[in-house]
């Protein structure tokens, strides 16, 4: 009886369908010499498919990705819409040129699609149209873009919506029309929004704005995007979205990548899992990169944790939460020991009581050098004053050390000037959290951080923090 069972589930295993989508394809060309290409596809779970694609002597390729759903493959940057057990040949013809050809099942012969001549593509066989439509609808918009030099008129970019939402028309596949639509959506905002920033003074009506109603960040087509497409969608979404509400374009929330309102919304509104786990976590890293840990910013990371699916993203927050707390705002500054020109250790307790005014740097940082002379200049102007030290800490690597210090003998710089770029010394930039430079810190009298990511020092407002600091008991 158990082998009856055994030999039963067997056959039913053996009767299940194995989907694999397969593409076949060469370059114009190329041989085994030639440099690959990279394939990407995603879905809900983020990035499935990730793979450098390489020629044979006869410039040939393979790639058969096991699937049982459509995925939209960026092939070479190319969107093309495969279905599960669909089998496709794809010619790419020199890399100069930047388009490919795309032919039918396995076997038949290629022919010319008159549609799609002006993007050098040729297509043959019936699912074709759905192939490619995707890239159809970004190379229209593009050329739009390019032809119009970015200010096209409100009816030119209504008009160039409604020609791609008839080239839509022409598939009959529901599916490929769902996501089809999207894009084509999704480049009618952009287009938009071009418009918007060409003429920031202009009142737009609400039916402006409507395109806002249809798009959904929500939407299953949203899994399909690139990760840079995806980052892109949600800030001209918000973007657009807080302009129909009357926000001005110039708002720091519509144009900081991390701004808080944004990931406020998103935790609002969003139930994507792509976007919570790539975008929301990315926004929430940069945010704590440029302009550190704050309780709003808290608020925001407590829930994010709480609703990220992707364990590795999950903890990766959970980590960031724990380690930027540690140095933010009202917290105990943590000690360091860090060598100056001479090699002689410097601590932060030898200033004990004082005003600790840090700027973080290094000789090959551009922005650095633009706020170190403003830096000095304070450092001068404070230079009799026993309250307050200014302490500028170098991150140049131990390669770098003797250019460091030729610096500082071409700029008089003989104050307290420290190199932390060595193995010794580098604990300074981990306690610290030091990302991105130029970043200035400030340390009150009692040892306890003011701000960890002060304004520059070139900022009307850094003079202000200091004389605040010194007045503080």
């Amino acid at each position: 009886m158990k082998a009856k069972i055994l030999s039963l589930l067997i056959s039913a295993v053996a009767v299940l369908p194995v989907f694999s989508a397969t593409i076949h394809g060469s370059r114009t060309g190329a041989n085994e010499k030639s440099s690959g290409f990279f394939v990407e596809a995603f879905s809900k779970q983020g990035r499935v498919l990730y793979k450098s694609l390489k020629f044979d002597e006869n410039g040939k390729f393979v790639l058969e990705f096991p699937t049982n759903e459509a995925l939209v493959y960026w092939i070479d940057n190319f969107p093309v819409y495969v279905q599960p057990n669909e089998r496709l040949e794809i010619i790419l013809p020199e890399r100069k040129s930047g388009a490919f050809v795309i032919g039918g099942p396995v076997g038949q012969k290629a022919a010319t699609l008159g549609m799609l001549t002006e993007t050098n593509i040729k297509l043959a066989g019936k699912p074709t149209i759905n192939n490619l439509l995707i890239n159809e609808i970004n190379v229209a918009w593009a050329n739009f873009s390019k032809e119009k030099k970015g200010i096209p008129t409100k009816t030119e970019i209504d008009q160039a919506y409604q020609a791609e939402t008839k080239l839509i028309s022409r598939s009959k596949d529901t599916g490929i029309n769902r996501v089809a639509s999207f894009y084509n959506d999704l480049r009618y905002l952009e287009a938009k929004l071009q418009y918007l920033r060409a003429h920031p003074t202009e009142k737009a009506d609400q039916r402006f704005f409507g395109i806002a109603n249809q798009i959904s960040l929500n939407h299953p087509a949203v899994n399909s995007l690139k990760s840079i497409g995806l980052r892109s969608l949600v800030s001209n979404f918000y973007m657009f979205l807080k302009l129909s509400q009357g926000a001005n374009i110039k708002d720091e929330d519509l144009s900081d990548n991390s701004s808080l309102g944004k990931m406020t919304y998103i935790l609002k509104n969003v139930s994507n899992e792509r976007i919570i786990n790539e975008e929301l976590s990315q926004s929430i890293v940069y945010h704590l990169s440029i302009k550190g840990w704050n309780p709003e910013l808290d608020k925001i990371m407590v829930v994010a944790i709480e609703k990220t699916t992707d364990e590795a993203a999950k903890k990766n927050l959970i980590s960031l939460r724990e380690k930027y707390s540690k140095v933010a705002k009202n917290a105990m500054a943590p000690t360091f020991s860090i060598p100056d020109a001479n090699g002689k250790m410097i601590s932060l307790a030898d200033f004990k009581g004082k005003v600790v005014a840090i700027d973080v740097w290094a000789t090959w940082c551009i922005p650095c050098m633009h706020s170190l002379p403003y830096f000095l200049k304070f450092r001068d102007k404070y230079k009799d004053n026993p309250n307050v030290v200014f302490m500028s800490i170098s991150t140049d690597n131990a390669e770098s050390k003797t250019k460091w210090l030729a610096f500082l003998k071409s700029k008089n710089m003989n104050g307290v000037d420290l190199h932390a770029g060595d193995k010794t010394s580098s604990a300074f930039e981990k306690a610290y959290n030091i990302t991105g430079i130029p970043r200035y810190i400030l340390i009150g009298k009692d040892g306890k951080i003011i701000e960890d990511h002060a304004v520059q020092a070139s900022e009307p407002a850094y003079e202000t923090l200091i004389q605040t600091a010194l007045q503080a008991k």
